[in-house]
């Protein structure tokens, strides 16, 4: 375990310490299983925020992607009537087709991913409420209803999912070739092309991982809440680029974990479900993740100039 992970280890126990002594329903075992619950959504995108960081990258559209899916899929089945299956197949193509254009114009015309991806995070967004028509659409079938509401061992398949992608994804990024190459283009591009790695397609790779998950978390809270909304994923963005660069992803790329991606996000949930539960404003909570995001950010670069000397 790095230090960088028992850090936020510690943060979390201190959190629970704290909020369990202003009010100790936040110890209970129900609301603990509100906050796991809670962290499949954004923790399934902040495992492709992760990647896309380590390889030098950075994706702002996550958030539209999420919802353009989810518009796409709950479409496709209630409108046009075809299977379940059919239509969750739909909204991942759609996030890996968002996720390779927004490789594409990055790669091939050089322009900056911050401002490709705030330019077509409103085009994602857009299309879903063109779609949509800025409705809801419902009902969706009592299968998926089933699957998102689902509560097995007392927690969610959401969760269960968003686990068993931690576990993979950590086992892609430290035991084979292709986590090294992700590792290697995110730290210095020149010098990974030059040991022979195509970082253009490892980029493009790691793009469309990104836009894949994204739309994944924005199925997963469709079947939770059994509706096709516009405004799924809407801020989602800020809290999975938090969590994974809380969990020790550096914002510059190469560094980092899919380990701490996870403990960034239960964090960011404990904080979040903590300020409720001791009677706080809800209205906080982007203040409390903006708080986070702007000191993980400082002590990134501090520690960057350290290495540097």
């Amino acid at each position: 375990m790095k230090v960088r992970e028992l850090g936020i280890i510690i943060a979390i126990v201190i959190a629970c310490m704290v909020f369990g002594i202003i009010n100790p329903v936040f110890l209970t075992p129900g609301n603990f299983a509100v906050i796991l619950r809670a962290c499949a959504f954004t923790g399934v995108m902040a495992i492709g925020i992760g990647f896309l960081l380590m390889s030098g990258m950075i994706d702002i559209s996550v958030g539209a992607i999420a919802g353009l899916a989810a518009i796409v899929t709950s479409y496709i089945i209630v409108k046009l009537g075809y299977p379940v299956w059919q239509g969750y197949v739909a909204g991942l193509l759609v996030g890996g087709i968002a996720g390779w254009l927004n490789s594409q114009i990055t790669l091939r015309l050089g322009v900056p991913a911050f401002l490709v991806t705030i330019g077509t995070m409103y085009i994602y967004r857009g299309l879903a409420l063109f779609i949509s028509n800025g409705f809801t659409i419902y009902p969706l079938p009592t299968s998926v209803e089933m699957f998102g509401t689902g509560t097995p061992f007392g927690l969610s398949w959401h969760f269960l999912i968003f686990v068993t992608l931690v576990l993979l994804g950590q086992f892609l990024l430290s035991e084979t070739v292709w986590g090294l190459t992700v590792k290697a283009t995110g730290s210095d591009r020149e010098t990974a092309f030059n040991t022979e790695v195509n970082v253009d397609r490892v980029n493009t790779q790691t793009f469309i991982l990104c836009g894949v998950l994204a739309a994944l978390s924005g199925l997963l809270l469709m079947s939770r809440i059994i509706t096709g909304q516009a405004n799924i994923g809407l801020g989602w963005e800020l809290n999975a680029i938090t969590a994974a660069a809380i969990g020790g992803v550096s914002l510059f790329g190469y560094e980092g974990s899919i380990i701490g991606v996870f403990l960034g996000v239960l964090l960011i949930q404990i904080l979040q479900n903590g300020l409720v539960v001791i009677g706080g404003s809800p209205y906080l909570q982007s203040v409390e993740v903006g708080i986070v995001l702007v000191i993980t950010a400082v002590f990134d670069v501090q520690q960057r100039r350290r290495l540097a000397r």
